[in-house]
């Protein structure tokens, strides 16, 4: 700064002698291309905002490197520009910079072209002319504002401010640089390829620059490229060229750092153990040389070394400096032993290590994701779920085994639960078989167990208050806050202290971030899931009843023969699911064998066990075991002869033949289809009933069912079409046509009002009088009690239309003694009805005059509802087949 003053100082004539000259200093529109202007805008330029654009650039960088929280669990990153945890901290020095940056092209770049000079131009005149920026400085601050988008994480934007320096100041150093950051910006975008091509295209060109700063920069940038591209020991060749350039101490502690990390991945015990200790001698922060130390201590070459470390490493977990840190040692602890093939004890030091985290969480899924692997190399499957299931919670998308981590927890979660769903299964049968005396003596055990399981828990709970309130009035003796009133309570370090003890006691080391209170980040309540829980409480009734009854452990039992049913079918899905999870994802076919062999002997004769026959066939004919392959074959062909499979392993043109009768069914589909589409309803309906009847349980017979079931729309009646929509439902439960015709359904009883009062037009037959349908329920005639009734759509005001109906029946029925009442007719309507009329009679005089009355129903228009009378007795029928133009009809017939 010194130096900077002095010359600004020394500077300050030559800048008058411009002034004088004619130059106008305030006024930099112009930026005439002279000697003396050139040498104004770069004075100005580089002092002005190049320097102070150059300090925010550096400000930020030495930021990000003394504030990232480095992830030990991982290789370290070569790079830090562009990370995700480093553009948060960034961000306000890099856009000052670019601000700077911005503002010095703006006002002083220059890009006119100097008056050339008469005669013969030398071939450094040529260079001089051609030049597209005669200000170094705007040229410098084009290359800073890259830079600094690209550690901003302005991927898009660096991209364009790069290229622009590659097509207007080629050959030079910038030139250089801007192609390695491009490489910086394609290796964050994940872009390998296009990374590689532009550092081969300087790694080729002899005149890119040679100091040891770019050297740095080429080398980092292609060792990061190699370590992501899997090329580790190319990646370790470049590193130690780029340590060998480094200047600053916190670059070359952490090269030297994941150079140590490289060759221990690559088994290079002995020369990861000295870069360990060089990292330990070059004075590191503290973490780092933890790290370091422990890194060290797992990189022992002998039983007596083992020994040492394992020392060294308790020694260290006293220490209360490195409390903070437990975790780590003891996870170092159980690669010790591990490696001692002491299994037991490391097993015991990796759960010790998961425990003792507390705001490291990679640590924790680290040690989670150990144990888990080690139980399913066992293999131990349920126990691996369940530490699978942990990691997969502590680690985040970052850590390069997470997306096969999510797989195989979510396949193995697939196996336990279903092997959950056997175990339940089949312990609900037994006990549900059982006399009613052993049941009894069963449950009573079971909740005494629960009550002493509960009390238990109880007493503990009380001891920990206890310990607590002891704690704390221990904690108020002796760190009163009084003694040091006056002072505000964060600089008040009594009321400091004890507050952080009592959030302590309460829920223990918590690290400082979003959704603290919560042990599983990952859940998070929402509407979907809460309206999950109710339901789930609806479909399992046993969670709304204590634990402490009979009834709750006698809910699900299968008592009788339907029941058994279903519980069985539950337990031949899961064992089939079993089989196939150890098949297709596990790869473990032994298991997978037996899962099927016990799913075949125990369901015999059902598709199930087919389904298990044939697996453990492909499987034979995988392992090449023909003896075994041929014994299920016969099975196969013996047992279930009509089956597709038996068919198909018995004749080997069975599949060119399925194909063939493919194609036939497809073409008279499009047959059917295209009559139905010109409106020829007789011809596609008899199309589509030809294909039922050819392709009966095929995947295409429901497309011809649907056809079908729409023809009937266009030539029959309203009742004829839903029945036959119904029918889909019915019959292919699981089909695209159900869902089809689904929505057509939920039209007609949406619109059936319409329908039925010949509003809307339709593509069913108009009735006459001579051809009138019959329906499907008989009506009784009219006798006996009656009811008034109204039908109208749900999102009408219902209190209020039952408030206009009983100020009507006070007005003209006041002697009647009515009662109106409302419930739903089905998703569309609600059924407002006026009870009760002793006969026909008075139901259609009050019919008669409401009908007429102005404003009983609101302002719906008379389309939008319908008003009926019905008999008590047919009341019932009405409600449970729900035609409206059933009812209509018999009403119009029968009611004058």
């Amino acid at each position: 700064m010194k130096n900077f003053l002095a010359f600004r100082c020394n500077a300050l004539p030559y800048i008058v002698a411009m002034a004088l000259a004619g130059v106008i200093i305030t006024s930099c529109s112009t930026k005439k291309n002279t000697v003396v202007s050139r040498n104004f805008h770069k004075l100005t330029a580089h002092y002005n905002y190049y320097f102070n654009a150059r300090e925010s650039y550096q400000r930020g960088e030495k930021r990000a490197k003394e504030s990232i929280k480095y992830n030990y669990t991982q290789t370290l990153p070569i790079l830090l520009s562009g990370d995700k945890q480093t553009v948060g901290i960034v961000s306000g020095d890099m856009d000052r910079a670019i601000t700077k940056c911005t503002n010095l092209i703006t006002r002083h770049s220059i890009t006119a072209k100097p008056e050339r000079k008469r005669g013969a131009q030398t071939a450094k005149d040529k260079e001089f002319y051609a030049l597209n920026e005669y200000n170094k400085w705007a040229v410098d601050a084009w290359l800073l504002i890259g830079k600094s988008q690209v550690w901003k994480g302005a991927l898009p934007e660096a991209t364009r401010t790069l290229e622009h320096i590659l097509l207007q100041f080629p050959n030079t150093h910038n030139w250089f640089e801007a192609q390695v950051w491009l490489a910086r910006v394609s290796l964050l975008s994940n872009d390998l390829i296009a990374a590689n091509d532009k550092l081969s295209t300087i790694e080729s060109n002899r005149k890119r620059p040679k100091d040891e700063a770019f050297t740095h920069l080429l080398q980092a940038t292609r060792a990061d490229f190699f370590l992501k591209n899997g090329q580790v020991n190319d990646a370790i060749s470049s590193l130690e060229k780029c340590l060998a350039v480094a200047k600053k101490k916190d670059d070359k502690l952490r090269y030297t750092f994941i150079l140590a990390q490289l060759h221990h991945q690559q088994g290079n015990k002995g020369q990861a153990s000295e870069l360990y200790a060089r990292v330990v001698r070059m004075n590191p922060p503290y973490e780092m040389s933890f790290n370091a130390k422990i890194n060290l201590a797992q990189n022992f070459r002998a039983a007596g070394d083992a020994e040492k470390m394992r020392k060294d490493l308790v020694k260290m977990s006293k220490d209360d400096k490195n409390r903070d840190y437990l975790d780590q040692i003891y996870y170092a602890l159980g690669n010790i032993e591990r490696s001692q093939n002491n299994m037991s004890k490391a097993i015991e030091y990796y759960e010790l290590s998961a425990k003792s985290s507390v705001e490291n969480e990679s640590q924790k899924g680290v040690s989670y994701l150990t144990l888990a692997d080690y139980y399913f190399t066992k293999p131990a499957y349920e126990k691996a779920q369940a530490y699978y299931d942990s990691a997969f919670n502590a680690l985040d998308e970052t850590h390069p085994e997470y997306i096969k981590l999510d797989a195989k927890t979510r396949y193995l979660t697939r196996l336990v639960e279903s092997l959950n769903t056997i175990a339940r299964e089949d312990s609900l049968q037994r006990v549900a078989k059982m006399s009613s005396s052993d049941r009894d003596a069963l449950i009573a055990n079971l909740i005494k167990q629960v009550q002493a399981d509960e009390e238990k828990q109880r007493l503990a709970e009380q001891e920990d208050r206890d310990r607590a309130i002891q704690y704390q009035q221990n904690q108020r003796y002796q760190n009163n806050p009084a003694n040091e009133g006056g002072k505000w309570y964060f600089y008040n370090q009594a009321t400091l202290s004890y507050g952080q003890s009592e959030f302590q006691m309460k829920w223990g080391r918590r690290k400082l971030e979003d959704n603290w209170r919560r042990k599983n980040k990952r859940v998070v309540l929402t509407e979907t899931n809460a309206t999950a829980q109710v339901t789930d409480s609806v479909a399992n009734p046993e969670k709304l009843l204590s634990n402490k009854t009979k009834e709750f452990y006698l809910v699900n039992l299968p008592t009788n023969d339907s029941l058994v049913k279903i519980s069985n079918s539950r337990i031949v899905e899961a064992m089939l699911k079993v089989g196939e999870v150890y098949q297709n994802d596990l790869k473990d076919y032994p298991a997978s064998i037996k899962a099927y062999q016990n799913l075949a002997n125990r369901f015999t004769n059902t598709d199930y066990a087919l389904q298990a026959y044939y697996n453990l066939y492909q499987i034979a004919l995988f392992a090449n075991n023909t003896t075994d392959a041929a014994k299920y074959k016969g099975i196969i062909v013996s047992s279930y002869p009509n089956s597709q499979y038996a068919q198909m392993l018995s004749n080997p043109n069975y599949l060119k033949e399925l194909q063939q009768k493919q194609k036939e069914s497809d073409r008279l589909y499009q047959e059917a289809y295209g009559y139905y589409s010109k409106n020829q309803f007789a011809m596609a309906q008899s199309k589509a009933e030809e294909g039922l009847r050819l392709y009966k349980g095929t995947a295409i017979e429901s497309k011809f069912a649907l056809i079908k079931a729409l023809c009937q729309g266009k030539t029959a009646d309203t009742r004829t079409f839903r029945e036959a929509l119904q029918g889909i439902g019915r019959q292919y439960p699981n089909s695209e046509e159900k869902l089809v015709a689904d929505n057509v359904l939920a039209y007609l009883q949406q619109q059936e009002l319409k329908i039925a009062m010949g509003q809307v037009e339709t593509d069913t037959p108009k009735e006459t009088e001579t051809d009138t349908p019959k329906a499907a329920i008989e009506y009784a005639l009219p006798k006996g009690e009656h009811l008034f009734i109204a039908l109208v759509p749900k999102e009408q005001n219902i209190n209020q239309l039952k408030f206009n109906l009983i100020t009507f029946n006070v007005d003209f029925f006041i002697d009647a003694d009515l009662t109106v009442n409302n419930e739903p007719f089905n998703d569309f309507f609600i059924m407002i009805s006026v009870t009760s009329f002793k006969s026909d009679k008075e139901a259609m005089e009050y019919y008669r005059l409401a009908s007429g009355s102005e404003g009983l129903m609101g302002t719906m228009k008379p389309s939008d509802y319908v008003l009926l009378v019905i008999s008590k007795e047919n009341l019932e029928l009405f409600k449970s087949d729900k035609s409206i133009a059933d009812y209509l009809n018999f009403f119009q017939n029968n009611y004058r």
